[in-house]
């Protein structure tokens, strides 16, 4: 039933009566208000039934979409954090259009929604309910003036942006954060060699596509539930893992000085890959504490992959009921310093390493029978034992485990060669033993066992970042669309950017009681609409929203939407 009534709305300009359409629906032989639009105040009703009347008769009415929820919510994050205007702090740019940091973060918005190439920014930000928000002409998201924004920033002001950044998002946690998660990864370009590109180079690249040049990116985090990113820095792609971490700990040490948090209360977790005796050198003489992981073919090592399982004691119980084991020792593995190393034991993570062992040795044999059979012998360079062994060393049995378990022989059968092979049943034993065991060395000797497994264990949170910064719908790094070093280093801000406004909106739906995945609360925002219905050139349009879910109006609310 639709029927008309009266509503009185106080408000601090005055008291005022408003017509209303309601909707009622009958529930338990109770009539129930399900729905309701307020139509005009009742002072001005002539002038309310002439737009009606106006309203009714408009032929063609046209109806227009826009992105809201999400948008808006990241928006209101950014100003929150007051992005543009730290942005703007460290940028000169003459009063013209747009600030450097309005477009940083228009830029950021549109990273952490969809992942447009620059020439798609435009378009994409007419469909959006941002052109209300910023006083942008028709050409100013162009991809010339875009890029021509990107070359205000350089290296050192974006660590410069970052820190007061850095200060901002400590303030607003709850404590002071004293743990952190530090990780490298590298994104795979497909830039040529270029006069003006130093940064992508050719390395060993974590996604196979040694093919290509790439470029490295490390991160820092949180260790916290949402893993908030403090800092990061792009660099060349030829550089190691080891070498990167020597010098990026002067950085890191800058950058908590810089906003005020303690050294010797601050605990860095980072994986086996950084190890080296010059970076232990400068923790220690820093004050640093750390959680890292060693690698067990080290010689003060080694001995503890024959300790049995039942010396390890029982550290926690996990939900499908396994429960994950500890052995603690004190070892001297850098500078001659005791301190810490655990040996964790977990059955899941060795059932599946196993798997994953047994599957890659499977696909060399695999491989090796397959050119035994169709490839040896066929072609006079098949039929020089070299050239064998080459292409199976290059191709088949690349690995340095590969090559232990899988040894073979080249023999000559007459003009003919014979390939044989075979799985080294001793080496698969040596193998298996370290399979489901994490090493972990750390100079938080005061810690518990318990305590010490569960912060390295964190490092998955920073490993979940690159996760996203790979993720092909939103944030990505991934394509790199731009060639000089400036640029792309521009380009990888705007994604850690990105991923700092998306993880710092979630962790206030979250201390709202907002339930659900990253993700799935994301999906929700960008289902809120803004309907704007167009009846023609003398009459005012009507802006609407989408109907909202019970939950969508919690997060519409805790967000002030």
């Amino acid at each position: 039933m639709v029927y008309l009534f009266e509503k009185t709305v106080k408000s601090r300009y005055g008291t005022y009566v408003y017509v209303c359409l309601g909707e009622a629906v009958w529930v338990n032989g109770r009539s129930k208000r399900v729905k309701e639009i307020t139509l005009w105040r009742k002072d001005k009703q002539d002038a309310g039934w002439s737009s009606l009347k106006q309203k009714l008769a408009a032929k063609d009415v046209q109806v227009i979409s826009r992105e809201y929820g999400l948008v808006m919510a990241l928006l209101a994050t950014c100003k929150d954090l007051n992005i543009a205007g730290i942005i703007d702090r460290h940028v000169t740019k003459r009063d013209q259009g747009l600030s450097i940091g309005e477009y940083m973060t228009i830029l950021a918005i549109n990273r952490a929604v969809a992942l447009n190439s620059k020439r798609q920014v435009k378009e994409w930000f007419a469909k959006t309910t941002l052109p209300s928000q910023f006083q942008a002409s028709d050409d100013t998201l162009s991809p010339q003036n875009i890029w021509n924004q990107m070359g205000y920033i350089d290296q050192e002001t974006i660590r410069g942006i970052e820190t007061d950044l850095c200060k901002v998002v400590i303030s607003t946690l709850d404590a002071s954060p004293d743990c952190f998660l530090f990780d490298p990864t590298n994104f795979f370009t497909y830039i040529r060699e270029h006069v003006k590109n130093t940064i992508a180079q050719r390395g060993h690249n974590k996604k196979k596509r040694n093919d290509l040049r790439q470029i490295n990116t490390s991160l820092l985090v949180t260790r916290d539930d949402c893993n908030i990113p403090l800092m990061h820095e792009t660099y060349e792609g030829n550089v190691p893992d080891v070498s990167h971490f020597k010098d990026v700990l002067v950085l890191m040490e800058q950058r908590f000085k810089a906003v005020g948090l303690s050294i010797p209360a601050i605990t860095l977790v980072f994986d086996k890959g950084n190890n080296s005796e010059d970076a232990y050198k400068f923790l220690v003489h820093k004050g640093f504490h750390f959680v890292s992981s060693v690698r067990p073919s080290m010689t003060k090592v080694k001995p503890l992959l024959d300790v049995p399982l039942a010396d390890f004691k029982e550290l926690w119980t996990k939900p499908d009921g396994q429960k994950v084991l500890g052995y603690r020792a004190s070892t001297d593995l850098y500078l001659g310093i005791k301190n810490t190393l655990v040996v964790t034991f977990d059955e899941d993570t060795r059932a599946l390493q196993e798997y994953n062992f047994d599957k890659t040795v499977t696909k060399a044999i695999d491989a090796l029978a397959d050119f035994a059979t169709n490839m040896l012998n066929a072609k006079p360079q098949w039929k020089d034992a070299n050239e064998v062994r080459t292409k199976i060393d290059r191709d088949i049995v690349n690995t340095r485990d590969l090559k232990s378990l899988i040894p073979y022989e080249i023999k000559a059968k007459g003009e003919s060669l014979q390939l044989e092979w075979h799985v080294d049943a001793a080496a698969r034993g040596e193998a298996v033993k370290e399979m489901g065991k994490s090493f972990i060395f750390t100079n938080r000797n005061e810690w518990t066992t318990v305590d010490i497994a569960k912060t390295y264990r964190a490092q998955k949170g920073v490993e979940d970042q690159f996760k996203a910064l790979n993720d092909r719908d939103s944030i990505s790094v991934m394509p790199i669309y731009h060639y000089t070093n400036q640029k792309i280093r521009v380009h990888v801000f705007i994604s850690v950017l990105a991923l700092l406004i998306s993880n710092i909106l979630y962790r206030k739906l979250q201390k709202h009681g907002i339930e659900g995945s990253k993700d799935a609360c994301f999906d929700l925002l960008k289902d809120i609409k803004e309907i704007e219905l167009i009846y023609g050139e003398d009459i005012p349009s009507e802006i609407h929203h989408t109907r909202l879910s019970p939950v969508q109006q919690k997060i519409a609310a805790v967000l002030n939407l």
